[in-house]
């Protein structure tokens, strides 16, 4: 038996008329299930499909499936080119048609040929059958009359972990002599391999075009399928049968790796249900998951990071066009390059969705694995491909580097299933968990409501967010940067902590001329001993919220009047001003006029009036 040809798509030409009572066909219950499944489809979950099917294309030799116009033509009610279309897929267009005329034409074509597969699901061949299905497969599993023998479901779970040398060993060519053929032939009628061969073809599908594609691919799915049908009729052959019949898999996946022990150790959700654990064990792991409470979860900024998490859903149209002009500003005066681009952004917030079933740990190694490959591709014009390799890491075994570009990584990420996330996991770095655990659970709390927002404001917000997150580790300038376009509408610092004369200061930075900030702007130095005074005055002075708030109105008033490096160095002397008035108490007048001699020009000391008198 060797490798056949490509398959053939499943025409509506050529399906049956149903019987009576039988609107799809012989298959009307799947049929219907599908219809109605499809109608239900998230966005999401299309996404899903899409990027499922056009993974399939990479491996399937289908060229022949029918355009877009044709399938709006035939849902629309009109002809197929030879006739009016028979039943039962006329019956399938009929009542699919609302359901996919506001979907895309890749949605629509995916969906007519799942269902078109789905109505002759038997007339087909298992891999035909698959080829024409897999999109759907992850989110519509389609029904299985009977339940999968272990072994092949152990086989099925170890396709997806092979490497790419062991598909290429399954591309292989190779062929059965007459004897072996004909032996598989019959058990395989006598054991009902039917079933296997479809959950096979179609797992096979899914991972393959990861590693080969084209021709290769294509026949390392069939061997693949070969291997679902031998498994499946163990008990009809002989040892040295299945020993012949196998070969052509050994490389690849042992056989005695599957007949020794299970591949995965996790079950599958149905044998999950009929075989409880113990009421211990549960509620032991209840509580290994279970989530951290609200007063911790966002780390030592809990509260402030609450804050801002409630507040993003609720801002006003307005308000984004506030936030995004104000970090137009913000990014005139900044020397900084831009830390995270939307596709780190938006990789970061669908990995941490799509991981949201594994435990805390294997989340925080999976959002620093997906960080950094994220980044590796928004550099990758600027890195040397071991550079670049070095960067992208672990990523590589789930989403080849070859095949990851910008534009589709984080729907990419969208798409894999629990066991790549658990696999990526397994081989990614550990991460520092003090340090990510607070990132995972505030991008879990806003990734629902920033996928929506364009890209700008979706890597402004968590720019703020991941600077609210690590506040105690930035500096006031540096945390300022990133949170300076929410300053008006979330508000973090408390009025109640910065002192009237602080406040006044503030009044005056926001009231800066042009010629006031280009005072600023000039360069300057502090002899050691009046830097060691302020030092030595700061040290357990509360200081640091009078100089964010400097910080925050310098980085908002200063880019409208100065730019480029003259705007930066400004800011800097506005927030350091902002630390010397904090910490006036402590200081002699000496000492306050010295630190206070690179911002007299702009505003003088007087102008603060009486609050500015020190010990």
């Amino acid at each position: 038996m060797s490798q056949a040809a490509a398959t053939q798509p499943p025409g509506p030409s050529a399906t049956a008329p149903a019987g009576a009572g039988e609107r799809y066909g012989p298959n009307t219950a799947e049929v219907t299930a599908f219809i109605e499944s499809v109608g239900r489809l998230s966005p999401s979950k299309w996404k899903k499909v899409i990027a499922a099917r056009e993974a399939a294309t990479r491996v399937t030799r289908d060229g022949s499936g029918q355009p877009a116009e044709i399938v709006r033509a035939l849902l629309g009610g009109a002809p197929n080119g030879a006739g009016t279309l028979p039943e039962p897929m006329s019956n399938v267009a009929t009542d699919m048609a609302a359901i996919l005329a506001k979907r895309s034409d890749a949605e629509a074509v995916a969906a007519w040929q799942a269902a078109s597969a789905l109505v002759r699901r038997r007339q087909l061949s298992a891999l035909t059958f698959a080829a024409h299905y897999a999109p759907f497969a992850s989110v519509i599993p389609p029904a299985q009359a009977v339940e999968l023998p272990p072994i092949v479901d152990r086989f099925a779970n170890a396709l997806k972990w092979l490497s790419a040398r062991q598909w290429e060993s399954l591309a292989r060519p190779w062929s059965l002599d007459r004897d072996s053929s004909a032996s598989l032939l019959q058990a395989a009628l006598k054991s009902r391999a039917r079933e296997s061969e479809e959950a096979v073809a179609i797992a096979a599908i899914a991972v393959a075009p990861r590693h080969v594609s084209g021709d290769a691919g294509w026949a390392a799915v069939k061997t693949a399928v070969h291997g679902g049908r031998v498994l499946s009729s163990m008990g009809e052959l002989t040892p040295e049968q299945l020993q012949a019949l196998w070969a052509p898999l050994e490389e690849a996946v042992a056989l005695r790796s599957l007949t020794d022990a299970p591949v995965s150790d996790k079950p599958s959700r149905a044998r999950t249900k009929k075989s409880p654990r113990p009421a211990e064990e549960i509620k032991v792991e209840k509580k290994r998951i279970a989530r951290p409470r609200a007063a911790a979860a966002y780390g030592p900024n809990s509260s402030e990071v609450a804050a801002f998490v409630k507040a993003i859903p609720e801002l006003s149209a307005i308000q984004w066009l506030r936030v995004l002009d104000r970090r137009q500003l913000v990014a005139s005066v900044t020397r900084e390059g831009e830390d995270e681009s939307a596709v780190v952004v938006r990789s970061i917030l669908a990995a941490v969705k799509a991981s949201a079933g594994l435990e805390l740990e294997a989340r925080n190694s999976v959002f620093s694995a997906v960080e950094r490959a994220a980044f590796a591709l928004a550099a990758r014009a600027r890195l040397s491909d071991d550079e670049f390799k070095q960067h992208y890491g672990s990523m590589a075994d789930v989403v080849p580097a070859r095949e990851a570009d910008t534009a589709s990584f984080a729907s990419r990420l969208a798409a894999l299933n629990p066991e790549e996330w658990i696999r990526l996991a397994g081989v990614g770095a550990p991460a520092d968990v003090a340090a990510v655990t607070p990132l995972v659970n505030a991008a879990d709390a806003l990734a629902a409501h920033l996928d929506p927002r364009t890209d700008a404001e979706v890597v402004v917000a968590w720019h703020a967010l991941t600077a609210l997150v690590r506040r105690h580790r930035l500096s006031a300038i540096k945390f300022a940067v990133s949170y300076a376009p929410f300053a008006s509408a979330v508000v973090v610092t408390k009025a109640s902590s910065i002192a009237p004369v602080v406040q006044r200061y503030l009044t005056a930075v926001g009231r800066l001329s042009a010629h006031q900030c280009s005072v600023l702007a000039e360069p300057w130095l502090l002899a050691d001993d009046v830097s060691n005074a302020l030092a030595r005055a700061t040290a357990g002075a509360a200081t640091r919220a009078a100089e964010e708030a400097a910080a925050l109105v310098a980085l908002v008033t200063v880019p409208m009047r100065v730019t480029g490096d003259a705007g930066w160095a400004a800011c800097k002397t506005a927030t350091f001003g902002g630390r010397v008035i904090a910490a006036r108490s402590n200081l002699s007048d000496e000492e306050l006029l010295a630190l206070w001699k690179p911002l007299e020009r702009a505003i003088p000391l007087a102008s603060l009036a009486a609050s500015t008198k020190s010990r």
